[in-house]
């Protein structure tokens, strides 16, 4: 079994800065599944210590509002080093590593957040890893990043700053080919895929919004990233199997599984031809169901 269908999936990840309390507190009453306290984008350079002195506090506030808790680290080693030590507390659920370029990139910090769950008596290899892609640099490594530690349990692009490091803009045109990437790594290393063929900086409004995640969604994207609290309903709704998708994909399994009990193949069920492959994306769906509601 993949990493990606024994895992607990998580469908929506809300950025809020590491030092804002404010948006933290609205934070913890929306329906994301993930907060991710950023403190690299999100917190001024002037704030980050002070952010990482509530790290603690503010981590036990998200894990008591039954969200998961995540933390964004810096890219730069030094940096990165001095927030993990900050946030490697019980409770924290992900980290998110930013401009991932080489898989020792995510090797090297797996080996010191081992250290740091020893040192705070925390299961070692409970905390999981979010790659974020951001550079042209990573791109032919992207199989190697996804399947470069255990810890890992997704992988996204980041589409401001890969389009900088492109010299372009976050058009779905730019984006569609490296996203197709990412996407495609992750399911083979399998993880979780998350993303959307779109800027994170410009989403429209939640009609709009919805489009995007309905296309990214069969690609075979499964959670989305964003700093807008108003998307997060949209994209629960799209990444949790409705009550007739699930019986449709019940009635097509049962049918199936006869069928091949009676020594038949491929077979013709509602109308559609159901051969293995659409079985099988009807088990993986219910599969899906009962990991977002476990």
């Amino acid at each position: 079994m993949s990493k990606l269908m024994s895992t607990k999936l998580r469908r929506s990840f809300l950025f809020v800065p590491a030092d804002n309390e404010r948006l933290l507190a609205s934070a913890l009453a929306k329906a994301a599944d993930v907060v991710i306290l950023d403190l690299e984008d999100g917190t001024h350079p002037s704030r980050k210590e002070q952010a990482r002195a509530t790290l603690a506090h503010n981590i036990g506030l998200v894990a008591q509002a039954g969200k998961a808790p995540a933390v964004r680290i810096n890219a730069d080693l030094n940096t990165a080093v001095t927030d993990l030590r900050c946030a490697i507390v019980p409770g924290l659920a992900v980290v998110l590593l930013p401009k991932v370029e080489h898989p020792r990139d995510v090797q090297l910090l797996s080996s010191l957040v081992a250290d740091l769950e020893k040192a705070a008596g925390m299961p070692v290899g409970g905390v999981r890893f979010l790659l974020q892609i951001e550079s042209c640099l990573a791109l032919p490594r992207l199989h190697e990043i996804a399947a470069a530690d255990a810890r890992t349990m997704g992988m996204m692009l980041g589409s401001e700053d890969f389009s900088l490091d492109c010299g372009g803009l976050p058009t779905p045109e730019a984006l569609l080919a490296p996203s197709l990437m990412v996407l495609h790594a992750a399911r083979a290393a399998g993880i979780v895929p998350i993303g959307f063929v779109a800027s994170i900086a410009d989403l429209g409004e939640v009609a709009q919004f919805t489009q995007v995640l309905e296309q990214a969604r069969s690609l075979g994207f499964r959670g989305a990233v964003v700093v807008h609290p108003k998307f997060l309903d949209a994209i629960n709704d799209c990444y949790t199997p409705t009550a007739a998708q699930i019986s449709q994909a019940r009635a097509l399994v049962a049918a199936f599984e006869a069928a091949q009990a009676q020594g038949q193949g491929a077979i013709k069920h509602e109308g559609q031809m159901i051969d293995k492959p659409v079985y099988q994306r009807a088990l993986r769906l219910l599969r899906e169901a009962e990991l977002f509601a476990s």
